[in-house]
């Protein structure tokens, strides 16, 4: 006989995915068509499952991890999108509970939908959906945890967050030093990066998940973490052992630092750049060795940084920019690297014409370029970080 864990453990991830298809969906349509039907008809399969023992489930949302009775649901890297997604739709509409009890009917999940997408906050989602008649949903306020309680350190989402915060913060504190003229701490800059390679290694889903939410919106400071979070996952892939890959997330992490030259008001700017804007922008790879020979000085670390910096912009075939006359082979650091600063910034919206792309059709644009604009087998086992 299956316990609610098994339950849990098999339809868990597919309630929490097919939720968000029905929200997103009702945000798309003002009223109910076939695809509408189709993705409720999908979650109430899913919610009788766990109904058919009790006949009742819970959901709770806690710290933007989802726990239906009590057993937490474990995102993989292709559900992080989604449940990112939908935890913040509701963390914004105050929303930490949902009850199902039988009978609960297809026409009670779409009238949840709609109450979602429509409801303020909370209170007005349950008196939406008591005014449809639906008894079989319950809505309840976010979880506050009370003082002295915390989430269990062995969570993988608290930890992924943590570690992702903490390299921003280096970030942060690089770009105030360097602006200060004074020398970087490159010891504090590696502990941060140690953090981020033991969780690729680890358990992987929730920290590359960070670096694909575009949960933080300052993409400035987000940026050299998502990329850094995103090479380790490749280069774990093409097997990199540890020291490799904490030397490979160094480089990331410097890989644009020639950007400090510039100022944020260009670097954040939401219209097209100008021409001389461009040009400004297209030096930040020059720049940034005399950034780093500067603020580091000579050293093993500073040298590969340097090279990355220089050619994280220059293609396989050696287009892109710089300009390069000499057929140099491009450093194995600086191929993983192009690939995944030019994912962060096509789904961020800096590349692709200042449009946004998903995760879906930013490897239709860049799998078009593998094999000229980039490495076939590292771009193959890039997009195997999504399967």
């Amino acid at each position: 006989m299956e316990t609610i864990t098994d339950k849990v453990s098999k339809c868990g991830k597919s309630l929490i995915t097919n939720i968000y298809i029905l929200v997103k969906i009702t945000k798309i349509y003002d009223s109910m068509n076939e695809t509408i039907l189709n993705a409720a008809k999908r979650l109430l399969s899913d919610i009788e499952l766990l109904l058919s023992d009790t006949g009742e489930v819970t959901i709770k949302i806690i710290e933007g991890s989802f726990y239906i009775e009590g057993i937490r649901v474990k995102a993989g890297v292709s559900d992080i999108e989604s449940f990112t997604f939908l935890a913040e739709e509701l963390r914004r509409r105050s929303i930490g509970v949902f009850g199902f009890r039988v009978p609960i009917q297809v026409e009670d999940l779409i009238n949840l939908a709609y109450a979602i997408t429509s409801g303020v906050e909370a209170s007005e989602v349950q008196s939406k959906l008591e005014s449809a008649l639906t008894k079989g949903i319950t809505i309840g306020g976010p979880i506050v945890l009370q003082k002295g309680e915390a989430i269990d350190l062995k969570d993988s989402w608290a930890i992924a967050k943590r570690i992702y915060l903490k390299a921003v913060a280096a970030v942060r504190e690089m770009d105030n030093t360097i602006k200060a003229g004074r020398r970087l701490k490159l010891k504090k800059i590696k502990r941060a990066l140690q953090l981020i390679v033991d969780c690729i290694l680890t358990e992987e889903a929730y920290l590359i998940g960070f670096a694909l939410s575009r949960v933080y919106e300052n993409a400035y400071y987000c940026h050299p973490v998502n990329v850094s979070i995103l090479s380790v996952a490749l280069g774990k892939r093409i097997g990199f052992n540890r020291v490799q890959l904490r030397t490979l997330a160094v480089a990331a992490f410097f890989h644009d630092i020639g950007k400090i030259k510039i100022p944020l008001s260009i670097l954040n700017k939401k219209t097209d750049y100008t021409p001389k804007e461009h040009e400004l922008l297209k030096r930040h790879p020059v720049d940034g060795i005399k950034v780093l020979l500067k603020s580091l000085g000579l050293n093993e670390t500073s040298i590969l940084s340097m090279l990355v910096s220089l050619e994280h912009h220059m293609k396989l075939n050696l287009s892109g920019y710089p300009e390069t006359s000499d057929k140099r082979k491009l450093n194995i650091f600086s191929r993983i690297i192009s690939i995944a600063d030019e994912y962060d910034g096509l789904v961020s919206g800096r590349v692709y014409e200042g449009k946004k792309l998903g995760m879906e059709n930013a490897m239709k644009v860049m799998s078009a370029g593998s094999g000229t604009l980039y490495d076939p087998l590292f771009m193959k086992a890039f997009i195997g970080i999504f399967a």
